[in-house]
């Protein structure tokens, strides 16, 4: 019985070692890209690499550029990230960005509570959203709550005052997870 015993905890251990290590066997590193205006995204890339040159997110490029949130979101194995288009620090009024923008606390805390854990697509936030028959809560690399919900048939980013900010394109790869673009700023509680 002990024989039997240790034999199939010794097959299990060989098992659970050869799979896992798949993953890292493979040569097979097929890129996938996508193209938004004027960039081209492309899973060979980290997060920061595929946006410091779009000309949709100079802003964002300029808060990461030697930010160490940026390592932390680039040592992640697998991270989703919401990522702020320009667009959306420019629809606040000066007085509100340049709030923002100036401090590095607020900042922070914003692009850490965009980054969750995992490869998560539109198709599973859509799927989720479905089963639950509303908004789901997804957790930040930082343990936050971010909430998304559908809404004419688009994905929302929503926070804990409600405030919303739309997912205006999806799916795109980086060298470790997804990113998401939105157009709007939405906060953690921890600093509202």
């Amino acid at each position: 019985m002990q024989f039997k015993n240790t034999f199939l905890l010794l097959f299990m251990v060989c098992l659970v070692t050869t799979v896992s290590a798949q993953k890292y066997l493979s040569t097979n590193n097929d890129e996938v890209s996508k193209i938004l205006g004027e960039s081209t995204f492309t899973s060979n890339k980290t997060f920061y690499e595929n946006i410091e040159d779009a000309p949709d997110f100079t802003i964002l490029a300029k808060i990461l550029k030697n930010d160490p949130s940026r390592k932390k979101l680039e040592s992640q194995e697998m991270v989703t990230f919401f990522a702020i288009s320009d667009e959306a620090f420019l629809n606040l009024s000066k007085k509100g960005r340049d709030s923002i923008l100036g401090n590095s606390k607020i900042i922070n805390s914003v692009i850490k509570y965009l980054a969750v854990p995992g490869r998560v697509d539109s198709y599973t936030l859509k799927s989720e959203i479905a089963k639950k028959g509303g908004t789901i809560y997804l957790k930040t690399l930082e343990g936050e709550n971010l909430g998304v919900r559908e809404t004419n048939g688009e994905l929302q980013l929503v926070d804990s005052e409600n405030r919303t900010a739309t997912i205006i394109a999806q799916d795109f790869y980086h060298k470790n997870g997804y990113f998401h673009i939105i157009d709007g700023l939405i906060f953690p509680a921890t600093e509202e």
